[in-house]
């Protein structure tokens, strides 16, 4: 209901609720600790520049919200269990308990540590005694009555998973850097990890982690909810490392604003409309405490008289008055029977203009009804609101000036005292400056003479080192030319040895070599040397075996391509097959149904048997023998051989086109358009017709004689 109404009306309104439904937490004057440890100088991994600096900083905002904060800085086993211990004590009674910790943490098979700077975890058993448990943490903070918070910045990069040895014998047993996911046990308790379970977070480049960083800026903002406040501060980390980080928030808390650090008392001026709007929310809940808290955050303007107005009204309004109006406005008491006119009633055009001004503070409105029902009883009661606004606003205006007097009073007196400040600030600079300028001379003084006394004895120093070091490289020099000497004549018998044994298995690689080079015609020999190539050791024979492999290689393919029905010899015999008119497909080298039939109508032709179109080196070398056409052109129905192509025949139809008497109607229509029509439907007519079979038969016998055999014999029409 509350966010239609603005960022003002929505405060004013969980104030309101948080009186009159007693459902808020209200946490200014209560007691709040916090516990703040930063670990860096480990001393048995690298250690972390920033869980110091973070652990101070977060200690200084925790103090400046007003918070008992304890700090722990690289903090040992034992003294780390100390201030748990003693933080469990500061937590007893208070409201807010809050417990941040930035340092090495890690998992073990679903159970999490915070590892102190002095722990030894050379395996997962020592962690229970070198290492402390998160939960012990967490169970810390119990005592606190309405919220418990722990921060951690602890899902770095572990050395200490590397390092470690996996001794329990448990299934599942895993290490792994960073933290595993938790549920809190207890109520209105948040568990805010740097980096979701299971992934790492980044120490930061600059003086504080991205995480603790965003926590300095958003977690202590007065008034903001926690759980928004994490929500900031995971949009912050997630830009600064490119989304690369998510911090995640474990565990829930209930309804109204939680905030670790109370709003101020003291706003700033609302927007007209914010008041307007929260102040016909306060109307419609109507009772005395709302608009006792209405006051409590506008207490002065236009408005703030009206709630007093409505505050008095409630005190003493008589048990006849009219109850307040719906929409919050002013109310005013009920108008007794005896001002009214005798018999008079309101009509209904003058009881509509009434319910339209009756809520209203519109001056204007009220004294437009007054003027146009002058006599009406509800004049009397319009009057009496018309003079308690313009009261008001005379009060308003009253207070309005005197504010601004007091304004400009107390800010001259500001300024005088800014300025008598200053002077005192320059006099308290000025002496400062003396001092420090003495001091510092006195301190250049002793730092020259000191200065001097370390350059005499490093000049020392550097002399007793240099012969020390002069000495030490000569015997180094007289060590290094021994060794050397000593490598090159143990390198010079081990090259010996190897190149003896290298020449012992060559000699064995060679012969077995030309014992499989002379198998070369065997169909095997292909295989054997490739087996051998992968085998083989001797240097100078790889060359060697390389060039027999592709010999062999070349071979195999010889054989291949001569095989009947080979791709080589198909694509051979449909290039001779096209050349000499069998074959109209492009050489594919596949042996497919239309070559078949090509080979089949040249044997045909040349008298041989059909029934085996096998493709041999023979039959390609037979086609390459051929000149000139030698199957005959086929044409189809219609058609008749004219040189290399088909044209359509045209003698039988001139009979039929000399028979046909003109039709009365064709006379009339053009010469042009009437022979089209007379052959097309000729050519209509004629696939019912056979083809003659003397035509036929010339279009399927070759030519003989002298001419060349490659034209074809064309028949004589009926």
């Amino acid at each position: 209901m509350f966010e239609r109404l603005g960022p003002i009306g929505a405060k004013i309104g969980a104030a309101i609720l948080a009186v009159v439904m007693s459902s808020g937490l209200a946490f200014a004057d209560g007691k709040r600790v916090a516990m703040v440890v930063g670990n860096s100088t480990y001393q048995n991994v690298p250690q972390l520049p920033n869980p110091s600096r973070d652990a101070n900083a977060v200690a200084q905002m925790f103090k400046g919200a007003g918070f008992d904060v304890t700090l722990v800085v690289n903090v040992g086993n034992l003294d780390f269990k100390r201030a748990i211990r003693k933080f469990e004590a500061d937590a007893d009674q208070a409201d807010i308990a809050v417990i941040y910790y930035a340092g090495h943490g890690i998992e073990i098979s679903g159970s999490n540590y915070l590892i102190p700077v002095d722990a030894r975890l050379a395996s997962d058993r020592d962690a229970e005694d070198e290492a402390i448990p998160l939960d012990r943490m967490v169970s810390s903070a119990d005592g606190a009555q309405r919220l418990r918070v722990v921060i951690l910045d602890a899902c770095r990069d572990n050395p200490f998973t590397v390092r470690m040895r996996r001794e329990r014998k448990v299934a599942n047993r895993a290490v792994s850097s960073g933290l595993g996911k938790v549920e809190p046990t207890s109520t209105d308790t948040l568990i805010a990890y740097a980096a979701k379970a299971g992934s790492t977070a980044e120490d930061g480049q600059g003086d504080h982690s991205p995480f603790t960083s965003a926590i300095l800026k958003n977690l202590t903002v007065p008034g903001l909810d926690i759980r928004l406040a994490f929500g900031r501060v995971r949009d912050e980390v997630m830009k600064s490392t490119g989304n690369k980080q998510e911090p995640f928030v474990y565990g829930s808390l209930g309804g109204g604003n939680v905030s670790l650090v109370a709003a101020p008392a003291v706003t700033q001026e609302a927007h007209a409309n914010d008041v307007k709007a929260d102040y016909d929310l306060v109307a419609k809940i109507g009772s005395r405490r709302a608009w006792e808290v209405f006051l409590s955050t506008y207490k002065t303007g236009f408005y703030a008289d009206l709630a007093r107005a409505q505050i008095a009204s409630l005190t003493d309004q008589a048990p006849k008055s009219e109850p307040s109006s719906a929409a919050g406005n002013v109310k005013t008491a009920a108008v007794e029977p005896s001002t009214m006119a005798p018999g008079r009633e309101a009509n209904s055009k003058e009881a509509l203009d009434w319910d339209r001004v009756k809520d209203s503070n519109d001056i204007s409105a009220l004294q437009k009804f007054i003027k146009r029902y002058p006599d009406s009883p509800l004049s009397i009661t319009a009057q009496t609101r018309v003079d308690l606004l313009q009261r008001i606003a005379r009060e308003r205006d009253d207070r309005a000036r005197a504010e601004r007097d007091a304004a400009a009073k107390a800010a001259e007196l500001a300024k005088q005292q800014a300025a008598q400040k200053k002077v005192e600030e320059a006099a308290v600079r000025k002496r400062e400056d003396d001092e420090r300028r003495a001091q510092k001379a006195e301190v250049d003084a002793k730092a020259k003479a000191d200065e001097a006394e370390r350059k005499a004895a490093e000049a020392k120093r550097k002399a007793e080192d240099a012969d020390r070091q002069k000495t030490a490289a000569e015997a180094a020099a007289l060590r290094a030319e021994s060794e050397r000497r000593t490598r090159l004549a143990e390198d010079e018998r081990r090259k010996a040895a190897e190149a003896t044994i290298q020449e012992t298995v060559c000699k064995d690689q060679q012969a077995k070599f030309d014992d499989l080079n002379g198998k070369s015609s065997a169909t095997s020999a292909l295989d054997d040397m490739k087996t051998f190539a992968k085998s083989i050791t001797c240097s100078r024979l790889q060359p060697m075996v390389a060039t027999a492999i592709d010999r062999l290689k070349l071979e195999a393919d010889k054989r291949a391509a001569a095989m009947p029905n080979s791709p080589q010899l198909v694509r051979s015999a449909q290039s001779e097959l096209t050349r000499i008119g069998c074959l109209t497909e492009k050489p594919s080298g596949e042996l497919g149904a239309a070559t078949k039939s090509a080979l089949s109508r040249y044997l045909s032709i040349k008298g041989r048997s059909s029934d085996d179109a096998s493709v041999t080196e023979d039959l390609v070398s037979d086609l390459g023998k051929q000149s000139g056409r030698v199957c005959p052109i086929e044409c189809k129905s219609g058609q008749i051989a004219k040189g290399e192509s088909c044209i359509a025949s045209e003698k039988s139809e001139e009979p039929k086109a000399a028979t046909r008497r003109p039709r009365d109607d064709d006379a009339d229509e053009p010469a042009t358009r009437r022979k089209p029509a007379r052959r097309e439907a000729q050519q209509e007519r004629r696939p019912s017709r056979p083809e003659p079979r003397a035509r036929q038969q010339a279009s399927s016998r070759p030519s003989g004689g002298g001419h060349g055999g490659g034209a074809a014999m064309i028949g004589v029409g009926f």
